[in-house]
């Protein structure tokens, strides 16, 4: 978060936001700050359409020559469209 000009704050609130849309989380990958609860792991398409919570991007760009570095990074909402769609592909067929 820092690399990006966010503070820790802003971290711990997109992590408890994506709790809220997936379906569990994962027993190898733990955070300290949440007294070592998993981080959240895999996107729930009706979570996301209910709740209307977008899921959170965190992205890092490489230098396009190998060694240079990271170049650049920023966070985030992914895309609304996807989702929806997702959403009305399985209202339609799983009846």
């Amino acid at each position: 978060m820092q690399f990006v000009g966010g503070k820790a704050a802003d971290a711990l609130a997109y992590t408890l936001a994506m709790y809220g849309i997936t379906v569990g989380e994962s027993n190898i990958y733990k955070i300290p700050a949440l007294d070592f609860r998993g981080t959240p792991t895999g996107i729930d398409v009706i979570k996301v359409a209910k709740s209307g919570i977008l899921p959170f991007i965190d992205t890092g760009v490489a230098h396009k020559n190998a060694g240079v570095g990271q170049v650049g990074a920023g966070v985030l909402s992914a895309p609304p469209e996807p989702f929806a769609r997702a959403f009305e592909y399985f209202a339609r067929n799983l009846k």
